[in-house]
């Protein structure tokens, strides 16, 4: 049926299954859909030629993915509706909602926990594993937590964040979809920047603009980067080529300390490198606690597994990646 602002494509019945990175183009929900990673996904999508049914909550976000060439369904994944009619597709990718970060009460904490375990099921209760390929679930590395200076792999036992413990319950139970028979793959997305999010308001425009680089915590701390339209491929060739049942860090091989960004970004773009150094403390007062749990330890993750599976990275170094989002930017 169609609505006034967005069209909803009929429900489909069961068809041939196709090979996402093949020659036959097939269907694709994805929900967190008009996000960072999301519009970098659905741009791929669609350039190879897939229908793509974006899962949205608002007409802004809808006239969003209507520009990048994604069908808009219009839902909340918190709320059972028509929009889980359109989710029975050949692939699902369901790039569940970001956490809240910093300091989170019990009571807060277990009001999340439940909501997390809600929009998962209102998902993938409505996803028909006989008609489904794969169901790429991204997690967030806050579910690992710490991982330390020293590579982990994806068996290694989880460690939550603070705020990550809250999304464990979810995150446990995705082994429970699995041995009931659905094609679930769990990707776990290591720093994911480009030309947007974290990245463009805490680097490019303070750089470009001569203003001050905000950096707090501890700069020697080590992170996993990931340029976005690499995890976006990632995530295709998990549709494709993972274990059904199987976890996935998504991530570039060789780790670099968060300072880098910064340093390497100003370096390529011949700018100055003006820095404005806060103490952890008084982080969560500046810039509030969304941006202050991150870059607190070391995260580093182990790429072997995704490696395995003959994945390469087109932007293997933060040198390249921010190369590439300086050429973005000049077209």
């Amino acid at each position: 049926m169609l609505c006034e602002r967005c069209r909803w494509w009929p429900h489909r019945s069961p068809g041939t299954l196709v090979a996402m990175a093949g020659s036959a183009p097939g269907t694709a929900f994805v929900t967190g859909s008009d996000g960072f990673l999301g519009t970098e996904l659905i741009k791929l999508l669609v350039s190879r030629g897939h229908r793509v049914l974006a899962l949205t909550r608002s007409l802004e976000g809808a006239e969003t993915l209507r520009r990048i060439g994604a069908v808009p369904v219009i839902g909340d994944l918190l709320t059972p509706g028509r929009w889980q009619d359109e989710a029975a597709a050949d692939w699902v990718v369901h790039l569940s909602p970001p956490p809240v970060h910093g300091r989170i009460f019990p009571k807060r904490g277990a009001k999340m926990a439940r909501a997390h375990l809600s929009l998962d099921a209102n998902l993938l209760d409505a996803v028909s594993a006989g008609s489904t390929r794969r169901i790429v679930y991204v997690a967030h590395t806050q579910c690992y937590g710490a991982a330390g200076s020293r590579p982990v792999t994806e068996d290694e036992p989880p460690c939550p964040t603070a705020s990550g413990r809250w999304l464990v319950p979810a995150f446990d139970r995705l082994g429970g979809y699995a041995l009931a028979g659905m094609p679930i793959v769990t990707a776990i997305p290591g720093c994911v920047y480009g030309n947007g999010s974290w990245f463009r308001e805490l680097v490019i425009e303070p750089v470009m603009a001569g203003r001050r680089v905000l950096q707090f915590g501890r700069s020697a701390t080590l992170a996993s980067p990931i340029h976005v339209h690499d995890c976006a491929r990632a995530l295709l060739h998990l549709a494709e080529h993972g274990k059904i049942g199987g976890r996935y860090f998504v991530a570039n091989s060789a780790p670099i300390r968060i300072s880098e960004f910064s340093n390497t970004f100003a370096r390529l773009a011949n700018r100055p490198l003006r820095v404005w150094r806060l103490p952890a403390a008084a982080s969560r007062f500046v810039v509030g606690p969304a941006w202050t749990e991150y870059p607190q330890a070391d995260a580093v993750l182990s790429n072997i597994r995704l490696r395995g599976i003959g994945f390469r990275f087109e932007h293997p170094t933060v040198e390249d990646g921010v190369g590439q989002v300086l050429r973005a930017l000049h077209e």
